[in-house]
């Protein structure tokens, strides 16, 4: 930890000598949520009830008008009776494992207080530096590149894909990388990304951006994880007055190229907003990477390494959502999704009350039916409340 402390501040001095500003600006910022989680299998059985407490904050340093350097920590206080269940079900505390994985080149997350019922976790999930010269824009460091298009399931958000049903996540997860961006025009773009995993697997590619017939087009080529090739395309615009997206990717492995079939993933959606600000959301997602036949658990869900390649357990799955404003202060949506396999429903309804301009209060439940039984994980219920205040 010391050690890369001490590598961002050297980082930092070294190009606050190079901008020569007078006048450098810092920022500081975050919020503290608490939230309480209750899941059960069925309602009338026993109700198991988690907390977690979280803190983020956010550090924005400005030695210069095309310098930019950010770093940004979650902690993390988990307890409760999932907490002592996992820690019973092995040695060590499974809980506490999943929570602190590393997807990064750099392990940047640490567990402390580890104890049967409760631990804390610290992780930097932003830590880089952003250049802006004219029509060029260079980061380097842990950060999130978005090239996905569609809401719930990106298949071109190769680098780091993230799961709709981690809410409480805004930020979405990053990647160690370094990415090029070039301005051709005001719709035109080439960007160049490279990052590396925890286990040293490269990706690599590049994408151009680019406008016609009043529609944003991308094309994506380049190499996933060291193991496959990867081209993929997207686009979003206008129809019938909403918004019309969908993107896809085709994967095929490097060292069997002419012996294996490839994989594809691709997602296509549509958002319409009603003249009473009423939004409603439709999306669909093919995924050959899935087995036909495979079940699944609701830990899956959860915990379940994704990828643009991994999308979701099943080949086929349909989304849809509605969301209202009931006043300025209180909204509410409903989300649902269903796969054919296994019969898959989920029911996702919240409602969020804004108590002032930095404090949110909000109520989301994540309800789960399927064909597999109870006993096998596949029907559950999670429901959450929680409390953020921003500063």
């Amino acid at each position: 930890m010391k050690k890369i402390l001490l590598i961002l501040a050297f980082i930092v001095s070294m190009f606050s000598v190079f901008a020569q500003e007078s006048s450098p600006k810092f920022e500081a910022g975050g919020y503290l949520k608490y939230m309480q989680t209750t899941s059960f299998s069925d309602i009338s059985d026993y109700w198991i009830t988690d907390n977690l407490i979280h803190n983020r904050l956010d550090f924005s340093y400005y030695p210069a008008q095309w310098l930019d350097v950010k770093l940004s920590i979650r902690n993390r206080f988990f307890f409760g009776q999932q907490v002592s269940m996992m820690s019973l079900a092995g040695s060590g505390n499974l809980y506490s494992d999943m929570i602190d994985k590393n997807s990064g080149f750099i392990d940047l997350s640490w567990n402390y207080l580890e104890n049967k019922s409760f631990f804390f976790n610290t992780s930097i999930d932003r830590a880089f530096i952003d250049i802006q010269k004219g029509k060029w824009n260079i980061t380097a460091g842990r950060h999130r590149i978005n090239w996905g298009q569609t809401f719930v399931w990106n298949a071109n958000d190769i680098f780091n894909a993230y799961s709709y049903f981690d809410f409480d996540y805004e930020e979405k997860p990053g990647s160690d990388a370094m990415r090029i961006q070039y301005n051709l025009d005001y719709a035109s773009r080439i960007d160049l990304a490279a990052s590396v995993n925890n286990d040293t697997s490269i990706t690599a590619a590049g994408l151009f951006v680019f406008n016609k017939f009043n529609y944003d087009f991308q094309l994506m080529g380049g190499i996933f994880r060291s193991e496959d090739y990867v081209a993929g395309l997207g686009f979003t615009g206008n129809l019938f007055n909403g918004s019309f997206r969908g993107e896809a990717s085709y994967f095929h492995n490097i060292t069997n190229f002419a012996d294996t079939s490839g994989t594809i993933s691709a997602s296509i959606g549509y958002d319409y907003v009603l003249k009473n600000a009423m939004m409603l959301q439709v999306e669909a997602l093919f995924n050959t990477s899935a087995p036909k036949n495979s079940e699944f658990s609701l830990t899956d869900l959860y915990a379940m390494q994704l990828s643009a390649k991994n999308l979701w357990f099943s080949r086929f799955a349909m989304f849809a959502a509605i969301s209202y404003p009931v006043s300025p202060i209180i909204s509410v949506s409903l989300g649902g999704m269903y796969s054919p396999q296994n019969n898959f429903i989920f029911a996702g309804p919240s409602v969020s009350l804004s108590m002032s301009d930095n404090f949110l209060i909000d109520f989301n439940v994540q309800t789960f039916q399927s064909d597999i039984s109870i006993s096998d994980g596949g029907k559950g219920t999670y429901a959450f409340l929680r409390g953020r205040w921003s500063f």
